[in-house]
């Protein structure tokens, strides 16, 4: 079983061209602790980025590792590629190119995930308006 403490090292293992964002993330913080979500978000502003450059060579095995997260992961990791990075290219990549891109890439599980998010924000502008919703379930 995957757990959150496995998940951005196998994202790094996958996606090499990560490595260069992912150390002036971790030196930003200055060794102050970083937060898996915001690790998480780092990784989906990378795809993001990738996409609008035109570099989508290691999307693939990105994907492919989102997905054995999804499948494998414990109930954190789920948690964490689900919001922290597919939620987080939703977000991301709707100020850009547009978040349906992404969906090509996309396994079965993350291809569920995705459209829960999507439906998660539906009709909703902002995070609060997601947690007055959630909280009148």
């Amino acid at each position: 079983m995957i757990t959150v403490s496995e998940v951005m090292p196998l994202l790094l293992g996958n996606c090499p061209g990560f490595r260069p964002t992912w150390e002036e993330h971790v030196a930003w913080w200055k060794g102050q602790e970083r937060g898996d979500y915001n690790d998480a978000a780092e990784f989906a502003r990378y795809l993001v980025e990738s996409y609008e450059r035109g570099e989508t060579t290691e999307f693939p095995a990105a994907f492919t590792m989102l997905e054995k997260i999804l499948n494998e992961g414990d109930e954190d990791a789920r948690g964490l590629a689900t919001v922290g990075i597919i939620e987080g290219i939703q977000t991301v990549a709707s100020h850009s190119c547009g978040a349906q891109v992404f969906i090509a890439w996309l396994g079965d599980t993350s291809r569920v995930a995705w459209a829960q998010i999507e439906k998660l924000w539906e009709g909703k502008h902002s995070l609060m308006d997601v947690i007055r919703a959630e909280k009148a379930h």
